[in-house]
């Protein structure tokens, strides 16, 4: 009888921003097609929200970048990797790769990145930190955007063994249910704003950082 599959995700922390929310749709979609789902992580906000039955969460400081804790942790993870069974590692940003790279070099386990922005590298040590992402067997790159950014600036760390490929974003339709209708919510969100009804009105949403455009948005406005 074949073992069943084992996915281990490893996040530095698990908030609500895009990739955290991903990863958190993932674990639980996991287990709905009998797939052993895994979650390590720092912290976070919606580690609240975990069903704890259908996800096994272990908390390490996998969202430090000090080389010895980074360190520690490839040899932690490489103990869970073992005990566990796990069959894929899939890390989703940089510090946590390189323990995930470590460790899955060490126990010969298959290894997955999530592209999900551009990182900054103005010098060759920046860039070599950043190429952990694409060290690993599968490269997932969230736009078409971030797959020409990989396919321009870190093609020297491609080769035909690795597999890029483009996997989009995608939303919860049953949270975003456009029949639904919530007036209560929006009469009471109108009147905090104090929003007029018939009004044209542009919401840009996001996380509040530099590379999002805010600021952008209201110098031009």
């Amino acid at each position: 009888m074949q073992s069943k599959l084992k996915v281990l995700q490893v996040i530095p922390k698990l908030g609500y921003g895009g990739a955290e929310t991903g990863c958190y749709d993932i674990a639980h979609y996991l287990p709905e097609n009998n797939v052993g789902s895994y979650l390590i992580t720092s912290g976070g906000e919606l580690l609240k929200f975990i069903d704890k039955k259908k996800v096994k969460v272990i908390r390490l400081p996998v969202q430090s970048k000090n080389p010895i804790l980074i360190l520690l942790n490839s040899i932690i993870i490489s103990i869970i990797i073992l005990l566990s069974g796990i069959n894929i590692v899939h890390a989703r940003s940089r510090a946590p790769a390189w323990s995930c790279l470590i460790a899955t070099k060490i126990t010969r386990r298959k290894f997955v990145t999530t592209f999900h922005g551009t990182y900054n590298f103005n010098t060759n040590i920046k860039k070599f930190y950043n190429s952990v992402m694409v060290r690993s067997d599968l490269i997932i790159a969230g736009s078409n955007f971030i797959f020409s950014h990989i396919k321009e600036n870190y093609s020297e760390y491609l080769s035909d063994r690795k597999k890029l490929l483009s996997i989009f974003r995608g939303i919860n339709t049953d949270y975003y249910d456009a029949s639904t209708t919530l007036e209560a919510d929006e009469d009471n969100l109108f009147k905090s704003w104090e929003l007029i009804v018939g009004k044209k009105i542009i919401l840009l949403p996001g996380r509040l950082t530099a590379w999002k455009g805010q600021e952008m948005f209201f110098r031009s406005s």
